[in-house]
């Protein structure tokens, strides 16, 4: 019964919308988890509401019928065959209103409930929407949403996902105005076929004119969607560009170039709403012609006043609902293009993820060792590692060296298993390093780099972002080894304090500063410093650099630096040029052969 009746909704609905929209939000519903106990639940909720309200104004058609003592002859048909004996079961008027009000409470009730369902429905859905799309953005290949402008991005998670919730209040609310449709033009058959035949046709004239005013919908759709997310990407400009922009004296033409796509975004919303504000006045128009037409020919059809009347009232509550029936269609056509996106960024079968991996990691044993690894960027024009071998030895300090655009922070970036390679392996000890559970081996990991990764939040949230569940003195031990707490702890809020947009608020230095202090409090067996201490002062620089040799003693540590005195210090170097193995061994091995590496690394 229930796959019946769903087949015939989506029959129903394939006559207002493409079959291509129906399939999309039945996918995206889906993709929510939406209940399937929902739509049938509220189709009967529907259908109940509708029939209470019918059964309401039959009960008035029948106090009209009494009151002006007419009989089942002066109807005629079945209606007046019912009404008859209506009329000798309740025997005069007195208990009829009684009747009509408990259908009005009746309706009002099922109304409530509707609401109440329909309104949690969404609310979970719209959560779901949201948490599914943020969890693609934490899990799914980290190339993939490279690839992605962040104003699309911020788009999708931050206003897209809330359409879903109203995608569904439309799309219930279709059901319910369909169910009074189809509850009430029964009725009016009941009553008349001629005045449904005049009911239909109208309706169906007005319906034509509301598809040929909303046939460009969706294209309309499709440009809003481009316009906000223009007006998106100014906003993150403003956002994470202010100090530029000021530096640059570009605020005037910054600020002209804001306002003209926010004018585009508000005559793009006009013209939206110029295309739905047409909809009431039409089918109140149209529905006051057809009840003109209906009165002005009741003496020549034949037709009793009392079915008049009922007829009068059951298009005048019909009409309200054929005009959000247009309403709910014309907007589920309008976010169509919002929808895809949403759930474009919600599929999986189309997208990469990172492997977890089985094995067992504890802590590296003797090596890390690229393989001929090969990489080349999703949208790059050419490969960035072209078949580079080298090792990374356990428990001592390799230098990776190179000029700018060698491949080092594509290094790096294979390593913290932010892209898998092309071709060839990484192998950790004889394990690939994508067999390894990946939570375990980036859990024994630290980076510290030139450009920190600071988050909006306070300072001692971004230094835990290492270790959610470290103590208070772990965190300010690490703090005071870093020489955070040199700057932090004289400032009101102490680390408190809101470290503001990337941590801007703060000198290069001090950001530094609070990334070391991250990497030590991960107290790692692994440690990627990518020009870590490059903005310090050569007295502070030391002093870190002590506390982090003393802390990562008999451990693994990957110096990326252009610093020459630091080279000839470590135990192993690797030489990357042009995204090629231009050498490696010992400092004393490369400086021995003559190699001149100094323009490398200055």
């Amino acid at each position: 019964m229930i796959a019946t009746l769903r087949s015939l909704w989506h029959g129903l609905m394939g006559f207002f919308i493409s079959r291509e929209q129906i399939a999309n939000l039945s996918r995206l519903f889906v993709l929510v988890e939406k209940p399937t106990w929902t739509t049938p639940v509220l189709l009967v909720l529907g259908l109940a509401a509708s029939l209470a309200e019918t059964i309401g104004i039959t009960l008035i058609l029948l106090f009209l019928y009494l009151a002006l003592g007419q009989s089942g002859a002066d109807v005629g048909g079945i209606a007046g065959r019912i009404l008859e004996k209506l009329a000798r079961w309740f025997g005069d008027t007195s208990l009829l209103p009684f009747g009509i009000l408990a259908m009005i409470v009746a309706r009002a009730c099922i109304s409530y409930c509707y609401a109440r369902v329909s309104a949690s429905v969404a609310e979970r859905i719209s959560q779901n929407a949201r948490d599914h799309v943020h969890r693609q953005y934490l899990q799914v290949d980290y190339g993939y949403l490279q690839g992605k402008e962040q104003a699309e991005l911020m788009e999708t998670l931050g206003t897209e996902t809330w359409l879903v919730s109203r995608a569904y209040a439309s799309w219930t609310r279709l059901m319910i105005n369909g169910c009074s449709i189809l509850v009430f033009t029964s009725a009016l058959l009941f009553l008349s076929w001629k005045i449904t035949l005049i009911a239909l046709v109208g309706s169906g004239i007005i319906s034509l004119i509301a598809r040929h005013y909303s046939r460009n919908a969706r294209a309309l759709g499709v440009k809003v969607r481009a316009i906000h997310r223009e007006l998106g990407a100014h906003m993150l400009m403003t956002l994470q560009g202010m100090r530029t922009i000021r530096a640059y004296g570009q605020e005037s033409d910054h600020d002209r170039r804001f306002r003209d796509a926010s004018e585009r975004a508000r005559l793009a919303s006009v013209r939206q709403e110029q295309m739905t504000a047409w909809l009431a006045p039409t089918t109140e128009v149209g529905y006051l012609a057809i009840l003109c037409l209906i009165v002005s020919g009741v003496n020549w059809w034949g037709i009793g006043f009392a079915i008049t009347m009922g007829a009068v009232v059951l298009l005048y509550r019909l009409q309200p609902h054929v005009r959000e029936l247009e309403g709910n269609f014309l907007y589920l056509t309008q976010i169509d293009p919002q929808l895809q996106s949403v759930r474009a960024m919600m599929e999986t079968d189309d997208k990469v993820y990172p492997e977890g991996g089985s094995a067992v990691f504890g802590d590296l044993q003797r090596e890390i060792r690229f393989e001929d690894v090969r990489f080349t960027y999703p949208l790059g024009d050419g490969p960035v590692l072209s078949g580079v071998t080298f090792t990374i030895p356990a428990g001592r300090t390799t230098a990776l060296i190179g000029a700018s655009g060698a491949g080092k922070t594509t290094i790096v970036n294979l390593l913290l298993r932010l892209y898998e390679p092309s071709g060839g392996a990484i192998m950790v000890d004889d394990t690939p390093l994508d067999r390894l559970l990946r939570e375990q081996w980036l859990g024994r990991i630290a980076v510290a780099g030139q450009d920190v990764d600071l988050v909006e939040g306070t300072v001692i949230d971004n230094i835990r972002m290492a270790s959610n569940h470290a103590i208070q003195e772990q965190v300010l031990a690490v703090a005071r080894a870093a020489g955070v707490a040199e700057f932090i702890e004289p400032l009101p809020c102490g680390y408190e304090s809101w470290i503001g947009q990337e941590g801007l608020r703060f000198s290069g230095g001090q950001r530094q500063r609070i990334g070391l202090a991250r990497a030590l409090l991960r107290d790692p067996g692994f440690m990627i410093l990518d020009e870590a201490m490059s903005a310090l002062d050569h007295t502070l620089e030391d002093r870190i650099r002590a506390e982090i040799n003393t802390s990562m003693k008999g451990r693994t540590v990957l110096l990326i630096t252009h610093r020459l005195e630091l080279v000839r210090h470590v135990d192993h170097i690797v030489w990357i040029e042009n995204g090629r193995l231009r050498d490696q061994g010992t400092p004393a091995d490369l400086f021995g052969k003559g190699l001149k590496i100094r323009d490398e690394v200055s």
